[in-house]
């Protein structure tokens, strides 16, 4: 995270509202946390979330007043019943049906996030487990 500090806060730069400047920043926590590698792109308009071994998980876009959190095809694949508890927890937040290649979650402020964050990254760790986190 701390090397690409300069693309982060570009990032929070361009998030219009405070809110939603803390909700990046709680994903980004959470999923650095739980050991996955954050990486910024797209001339700091998203974060792509991976694991060690470079599979995609999430991505994080900044797309006008909201964050797009998106469910990538490699959790979608070995968790897919995330997608309709995507819907079921953020009714009427949810961009993509389960089944689809993505679904992504409309992250309107730091609550959200929160919520997000309580689900897929319990106690500082990531739902896929093991696998996904750094070696010690």
């Amino acid at each position: 995270m701390y090397s690409q500090a300069e693309a982060h806060l570009t990032i929070l730069d361009n998030c219009p509202a405070r809110s939603l400047r803390c909700a990046y920043l709680a994903l980004l926590i959470a999923a650095e946390r739980a050991g996955l590698r954050c990486v910024p792109r797209d001339a700091a308009r998203s974060l792509l979330i991976r694991d060690d071994y470079g599979r995609q998980y999430f991505t994080i876009t900044l797309s006008g007043s909201i964050l797009l959190f998106t469910f990538c095809l490699p959790v979608l694949e070995r968790r897919p019943e995330l997608a309709a508890q995507a819907h079921d927890r953020f009714i009427g937040l949810v961009r993509g049906m389960p089944g689809s290649k993505e679904v992504a979650i409309c992250v309107g402020n730091e609550h959200h996030a929160d919520d997000i964050v309580d689900w897929l990254f319990p106690d500082g760790k990531f739902i896929l487990g093991y696998e996904a986190r750094r070696s010690a």
